[in-house]
């Protein structure tokens, strides 16, 4: 994800801390934009599990979720990309889930999506 940020010229920082959700919940933005207040969330089942009702429900598991931060923060987004939409399987068996490069086009490609979004609203 940091690679396509620079790519796209955003400067990547990582772990940036924000408050959400009606709990204020801390949600860790793994890649964030430097000096821009807005970044992604690379949600595995644990950080699901952490965050729980905070975590907002997915109806559209092509669509990108994009939360507001709260407090402090209420000018913050996080897109969320979750960790079992990107998976890759050890290729084992007879049905296969996506291939490594698959997977990975996958990821660069939503995160291509998130940073035009962003731009394209203006996101602080």
């Amino acid at each position: 994800m940091a690679r396509i940020f620079r790519q796209l010229g955003v400067e990547p920082i990582r772990n940036r801390p924000i408050k959400f959700g009606q709990h204020d919940a801390e949600l860790r933005l793994d890649v964030a934009a430097k000096n821009r207040r807005f970044g992604i969330v690379y949600v595995t089942w644990q950080k699901a599990d952490q965050l729980g009702d905070d975590l907002p429900k997915r109806r559209d598991p092509d669509a990108i979720i994009v939360v507001r931060g709260n407090g402090e923060d209420d000018d913050a987004r996080a897109a969320l990309l979750f960790a079992a939409d990107y998976m890759q399987d050890d290729l084992s068996g007879e049905e296969h889930t996506s291939t490594a490069i698959a997977a990975q086009q996958k990821l660069e490609l939503a995160t291509r999506d998130i940073l035009r979004r962003a731009e394209h609203e203006n996101w602080p």
